[in-house]
């Protein structure tokens, strides 16, 4: 391989790593199929995921969810994690906080703005 090839190569691998992917494209429905009262952890996990937090036993569960303002819709938000191992909320707008009963079952849940 000659010199002009491989420095070719190496721009486009160098330039293939700094690309930034588009964000997910949310959806408005995601979070219609939550019924207080009626939906499940399972349903929900299936769903969504796992979540990015569970507190009391996983009586409490929360998501990071991102927001497309062109359709505003909503998608799941992976957990980041600086060098530090604390999570951060750069790519969140919103927390997703679900609870349930002993059974499982959705008591209630809200959608808590975290950035604006």
């Amino acid at each position: 391989m000659n010199t002009k090839t491989a420095i070719t190569f190496l721009l486009a691998v160098l330039l293939a790593g700094c690309a930034t992917s588009a964000p997910p494209k949310g959806r408005p429905d995601l979070l219609d199929f939550l019924v207080d009262g009626q939906s499940t952890r399972t349903e929900i996990l299936t769903t969504l995921g796992q979540p990015a937090g569970r507190f009391e036993a996983d009586h409490v569960i929360t998501y990071r969810l991102g927001c497309e303002p062109k359709n505003r819709g909503y998608y799941v938000v992976e957990r980041e994690a600086r060098l530090s191992g604390w999570p951060t909320w750069t790519q969140a707008k919103f927390s997703l906080v679900l609870v349930f009963d002993p059974s499982g079952v959705l008591q209630k849940h809200s959608l808590v703005k975290v950035n604006k």
